[in-house]
Order: C-alpha cells, then sequence, then structure tokens
C-alpha cells in the first residue's frame, strides 16, 4: 500500500509540474505550424550546402516533430537536393528537442539543463552534417523528385485549424508515449530507494554507456523522455548521464534506422549513429564538470524559488487533463457509444499515402483523419500504404488529403 500511495504521489508530482509548461509548448508549436509550415521548410532546407544544414539544424529546433514523424520531412528534403549533411542534422535537431520539450525541461530539471539541452542539440547535429560532409559526399547530385502539390493554406486558415492540429495532429502525436513517460515516472520514484544510483552506478562514464545503450534502440519523444530523466536525477543518476539519455531516446529508435539507412545510406546511418554517441558522450562529460562547479543542488534550489504560483499550475493541470479527455474520448471510447447514424450516407474510401514508415507513422495518418469533421472506422495499412475511412461528406475528402499532407505524408 505504500508504494501505492508513493507512486500516486510521485507521478501527481510529476504532473503538476509540467503541465501549464506542456500546454505553453503546445501552443508555441501550433503557433510555429502556423507561420511556418511545411512549404516553408522545403523551400529553405531543400538544397545542397553547408549553409543550409546550418539552417536545417536551426530550424529543426523548434519543429514539432518527434524521431517518427521527422522521417517523411527528411525524405522529402533529401528528394529536393538537400545534401547528407542537411538532411542528417535536420533528422537529430528536431525530434531532440521543441518547444514543449524545453519548457518541461526548465519545469523539471531547470534553466541551466534546459539550456544546455539545446546548446547540445544544436552542436551533436551539426558535428553529424560536418562528418558526412568530410567523409561521405554526395558522389552524385541529387536529382529533385517532382513536388507533391502542397497545401495551399493561408495562415489565416491554418490559425482557424489551429485548435484542432495542437489537440489531434501534435498532442495526439505523443499522448500515448507522454502518459507513458509520466507513470514511468513515478514507478521510477517508488520503486527505487533514494541515492540508487550513487549506490549502484558510481562510476559517471558507466551510467552514461548504460544510457546510450538504453536511449539508442529505445523510442521515446522529447518530452515522454523528459520526465524519466528528471525521476533519474532526483534518485541520484549523474546529470552527464540524463542528459545522454534525452540526446538519444529521441534523436534514434530502433524502428525508423533501416528508413534512415534507405535516405541516407549505411555508410551515412553509421556516421550518424557515432555523431550522436560521440558528441552525447562528450557533452555529458563536459556537463558533469559543469555541475560539479555550480552544483547540482544549487540549480535545483534556485529553481524552486522560480516556480509559478500555484493557480496557474493548477489551470495547466486542468487543461492538460481535459486535453487527455478530449483525445482518449474521441479516438478510442466515442465509438463504443455512438448509435448508428441511421439514414446518413457515409462513403466508404481507400487512399494511398506515401512515407510512412512505423507504427508511429500510421497512429499519425489515423490521427490527421480523423480530425476531420465525418471521417469515421479509420484503419491504416501500413504494410501496403494505405488508409481506409468512411466520410459522411464526401467534400470533406480534400481536406483529408490536406491533413495527411500537412502531417509531413505524400498522398
Amino acid at each position: 500500500m505504500e508504494y501505492i500511495y508513493t507512486f500516486i504521489n510521485e507521478t501527481g508530482y510529476f504532473y503538476y509540474e509540467m503541465a501549464i509548461y506542456l500546454v505553453f509548448g503546445f501552443l508555441v508549436a501550433g503557433v510555429l505550424h502556423v507561420f511556418f509550415p511545411d512549404s516553408i521548410v522545403r523551400k529553405h532546407l531543400g538544397k545542397p550546402g553547408i549553409r543550409s544544414m546550418i539552417k536545417s539544424t536551426l530550424f529543426g529546433i523548434p519543429l514539432p516533430l518527434c524521431s517518427c514523424g521527422v522521417v517523411p520531412v527528411a525524405t522529402s528534403l533529401r528528394r529536393s537536393g538537400a545534401s547528407k549533411g542537411a538532411t542528417v542534422s535536420f533528422l537529430i535537431s528536431t525530434p531532440q528537442i521543441g518547444a514543449d520539450s524545453f519548457l518541461l525541461t526548465y519545469s523539471l530539471l531547470g534553466w541551466v539543463f534546459a539550456v544546455f539541452r539545446i546548446v547540445t542539440s544544436v552542436l551533436t547535429a551539426i558535428l553529424a552534417g560536418l562528418s558526412l560532409l568530410l567523409f561521405d559526399q554526395d558522389s552524385v547530385k541529387q536529382k529533385p523528385a517532382v513536388t507533391q502539390n502542397a497545401s495551399q493554406s493561408t495562415p489565416a486558415q491554418r490559425l482557424k485549424e489551429l485548435p484542432s492540429y495542437v489537440e489531434y495532429e501534435l498532442f495526439g502525436s505523443i499522448a500515448g508515449t507522454l502518459l507513458i513517460g509520466v507513470l514511468v515516472a513515478g514507478l521510477i520514484g517508488a520503486l527505487l530507494p533514494e541515492g540508487f544510483f550513487m549506490l549502484y552506478f558510481d562510476y559517471p562514464f558507466l551510467s552514461m554507456l548504460v544510457m546510450l545503450a538504453i536511449g539508442i534502440p529505445m523510442y521515446v519523444c522529447a518530452s515522454a523522455s523528459t520526465p524519466i530523466a528528471a525521476s533519474l536525477v532526483l534518485k541520484g543518476l549523474n546529470p552527464g548521464a540524463a542528459l545522454v539519455f534525452l540526446l538519444t531516446g529521441p534523436a534514434t529508435n530502433a524502428v525508423n534506422l533501416s528508413t534512415v539507412s534507405s535516405i541516407i545510406g549505411k555508410k551515412s546511418t553509421a556516421l550518424y549513429l557515432a555523431s550522436i554517441s560521440i558528441a552525447a558522450l562528450v557533452m555529458g562529460y563536459l556537463f558533469n564538470l559543469l555541475i560539479g562547479q555550480i552544483g547540482m543542488e544549487t540549480i535545483l534550489h534556485t529553481h524552486q524559488h522560480e516556480m509559478l504560483p500555484p493557480w496557474l499550475k493548477w489551470s495547466g493541470v486542468v487543461i492538460l487533463s481535459i486535453m487527455f479527455l478530449i483525445y482518449y474520448w474521441n479516438m478510442k471510447f466515442k465509438k463504443l457509444f455512438v448509435k448508428t447514424r441511421g439514414e446518413i450516407k457515409v462513403s466508404h474510401l481507400i487512399i494511398d499515402v506515401k512515407g510512412m514508415t512505423c507504427m508511429h507513422c500510421a497512429g499519425s495518418v489515423k490521427n490527421a483523419v480523423e480530425s476531420v469533421e465525418g471521417a469515421s472506422e479509420v484503419s491504416v495499412d501500413l504494410d501496403n500504404g494505405k488508409v481506409d475511412f468512411k466520410l459522411e461528406n464526401p467534400e470533406q475528402l480534400e481536406n483529408v488529403k490536406t491533413k495527411i499532407k500537412d502531417a509531413g505524408y505524400a498522398v
């Protein structure tokens, strides 16, 4: 019973601390979507050269894409003529941190950790891009592929769709892993004794190697990895090892490595992994040195004096909880309670979708289709690249295609 109480208490702590920052992060990411659609990203990044690589890194930092969601966009960049270096820089910087995960890091680990996380992400992406420019240059100039008809929606139209985008396409893409991340953080807090890592992993570099081995094959988004890392730090894990986990977990996973290999080649993929690993270990070591000078207790103590007022944090808890309820009601439970539609004529449609590589991609496409009013019984065939659904109003078909394109896939 004591463990259950501790688990609830620890889970509630992380949820309470991060909720308002996560809500604000979603809002910022939604605004970025309004003013920086995929067409602008491709226009500025779909070119070869060092400048494109630097732009890829800087553009990727705030974009709300995870390690699977970034793959189709990176594929499009590569086919548009981007060099391998620029493509890899984008693949690394985009999923490692975004507006939501930066604010989560600040809320749970303080501003020093949050800023260092961004700096490390930028340096890692640039290092990987440069390593490909030096050791695996494009032997043949990439021929731009025929560009799919891009969405011509205006900023005003995207602003009108902002609530739906944030709730279903952005929040929906990480809702499950985010919830798991919070629960795992609570379990760590409940099951591991205080100072666990100091007792059993008192060697910082060994801890970093362990976190590297866990982070590379594991799929966890930047937001979901943050509460887990915070709970490990509170149990005695050195900050450098936590940083290694935060860098490798979101940027790599065993599922999409084969797809990355098909985009940039096996040699480039090896350099991609090596660059992330080396940068993570080096920056983790440097971060431990920095913390040794400043003191982790000092950082956490200073941060706690900067906490937001309780009413604002509780507002975040309420808003985030409502977002969870709306999402899971519409996506999971609504069909269990909805009766037959009577005389309403429903069209049964099948669309070919290109760029899906894993179950996360399938989930993103499913969320995109379900966000359109009147769409129901959505089923994604990942193996054959198709989405099967029913649509009350056939005139909404173009809206469905637009939503799929906005999610980063071609139809």
